[in-house]
């Protein structure tokens, strides 16, 4: 089974650019089911319904979040119902921590937990929450988007469930990284990238950026109004012998 995954889509202008382009991108790596991290679709922090739909449309099969999970307040009207899954230590009564996806007779649990590093989010221990869903989660495959700010931490989670998991993908950072591995079976990359704008900081604008450098002042950031993109996600080729992670890295020119 090949599954795809995007890095964190940032602004919803990726939109129009991964429906333009994504049957080719899937038929290149031959992919049976997509998956993406949407906590940045919306105005660059949350995931409208809206936007949502879109991404179903694509075909995304599941979405996993982070520390913008409810960066837009309609999100807790319907990420109960949808296949949308939230930081799992994360203490709060909206949305799930993992999602069940069926591929043929196969079931995939897509598991969603957040860094406690550098964020300043009140969490519960993301690996004794691990400990936990390991004993209740029943599939053939588990897929962790571990969503964090520290590289060590995203790497300590890996090598504490090597073995124990198909795959640990980092997001976050919105910076596509060149240390895939596999170890155990278990499939790893610290930061799996973002879908936004090429010339940008991170998908923002890089004027607004700057000036948050320059003043110390935190305003508001705008996504980057830009027709380059890049398009960061990862294929993971998940079987019961050998497991294998790709990295896929594309420019695209939006017309």
């Amino acid at each position: 089974m090949r599954i795809l995954y995007f890095g964190d889509i940032v602004g919803d202008k990726v939109l129009k650019v991964l429906k333009d382009n994504i049957e080719e991108i899937k038929r290149e790596y031959k992919v049976n089911m997509v998956l993406a991290n949407g906590e940045n679709i919306t105005s660059g922090k949350g995931l409208s319904f809206k936007h949502y739909k879109e991404l179903r449309s694509l075909g995304v099969c599941g979405v996993s979040m982070g520390n913008h999970t409810f960066s837009k307040s309609e999100i807790k009207d319907f990420i109960n119902e949808e296949a949308i899954c939230r930081p799992a230590n994360l203490n709060t009564e909206y949305g799930k921590g993992y999602i069940y996806i069926k591929y043929n007779d196969k079931t995939i649990a897509l598991v969603n937990m957040l860094g406690r590093v550098f964020l300043n989010t009140p969490l519960d221990c993301p690996f004794q929450t691990m400990d936990k869903l390991l004993e209740e989660i029943k599939a053939d495959h588990i897929i962790v988007d571990f969503h964090a700010e520290a590289t060590s931490e995203k790497k300590a989670f890996f090598y504490e469930y090597a073995g124990k998991v198909d795959a640990v993908v980092g997001s976050h950072t919105h910076t596509q990284t060149a240390d895939e591995q596999v170890l155990n079976n278990t499939c790893f990359i610290t930061d799996m990238g973002m879908c936004g704008a090429y010339n940008s900081i991170l998908g923002d604008d890089t004027q607004s950026i700057i000036k948050r450098f320059r003043s110390g002042v935190y305003e508001p950031l705008s996504v980057a109004n830009d027709n380059e993109f890049i398009i960061n996600a990862v294929v993971l080729d998940l079987n019961d012998v050998k497991n294998t992670i790709t990295r896929v890295n594309k420019k695209i020119v939006m017309a």
